[in-house]
């Protein structure tokens, strides 16, 4: 149906988009800064019904789309970023915080190794890699606007609201996981990549073979909650000294 290149991971493709979906993510939320609460939280609003719409209706148009690849079982919105996607749409419609600390570290780690190590086949204009990376990178968007517009940020009490609750939410995955392949002919779910490793060229390689490499995902993924909490760290020292 969509004829393009095989995907080449950091081609020109890859690099450009990468480069607009992390430069609009940002530049966009600081211009909205300036605005008026009031209208930016209806956007807020607004933005966080697109996201659920989207993520429910991958259920339909991913099977649509490719049959031989996707059906409703292993399409379901239960990886990682879209959880992330939920959480912060929920966020911006409730302000409840829980929900922002979830998705402000598993959003932004599962958003930059998803783009970074996407496994998708085909490369631009290939429609699949034009709604991965949309979806992608509206949830970055809105953790972004979340972050930066409506003047929120993580502390050190929600890094570790991320990693104790990530255990028995992975655990719950994992199950989910195991009972859909258990009822389902060629075990199709693999929900936070861990029954089999994902596609493509990606750090897994360097892993032990399933499921030995869930510990090593589980080290990758507390190494990104750190770094992405360091800026916010280190602001903190400075602002303490000074």
């Amino acid at each position: 149906m969509f004829t393009a290149e095989p995907f080449q991971i950091f081609g020109f493709e890859h690099n450009l988009t990468i480069f607009l979906i992390l430069s609009t993510s940002l530049l966009i939320p600081l211009i909205l800064r300036g605005f008026d609460k009031k209208p930016l939280i209806k956007f807020g609003k607004v933005l966080a019904v697109i996201i659920i719409l989207n993520e429910f209706a991958k259920i339909l148009y991913y099977p649509a789309l490719y049959p031989e690849r996707y059906f409703v079982l292993n399409c379901l919105p239960l990886h990682l970023c879209n959880f992330a996607s939920f959480f912060i749409a929920i966020f911006l419609l409730t302000n409840n915080r829980f929900f922002y600390n979830m998705s402000f570290f598993w959003g932004i780690s599962g958003v930059l190794m998803a783009l970074t190590q996407p496994d998708y086949p085909y490369d631009f204009p290939h429609l699949h890699f034009i709604l991965f990376n949309t979806s992608h990178a509206l949830l970055l968007f809105a953790i972004a606007y979340a972050s930066i517009t409506l003047r929120n940020r993580p502390n050190l009490e929600s890094l570790k609201d991320a990693i104790l609750y990530s255990i028995p939410i992975s655990i719950c995955v994992y199950i989910i996981n195991t009972s859909i392949n258990y009822f389902a002919e060629g075990s199709p779910a693999n929900y936070w990549y861990l029954i089999e490793f994902p596609l493509g060229d990606n750090i897994t390689r360097f892993m032990p073979e399933p499921p030995f490499h869930i510990f090593v995902f589980m080290l990758v993924a507390l190494i990104l909650f750190f770094l992405t909490y360091l800026p916010f760290y280190i602001k903190d020292k400075i602002d303490d000294y000074n």
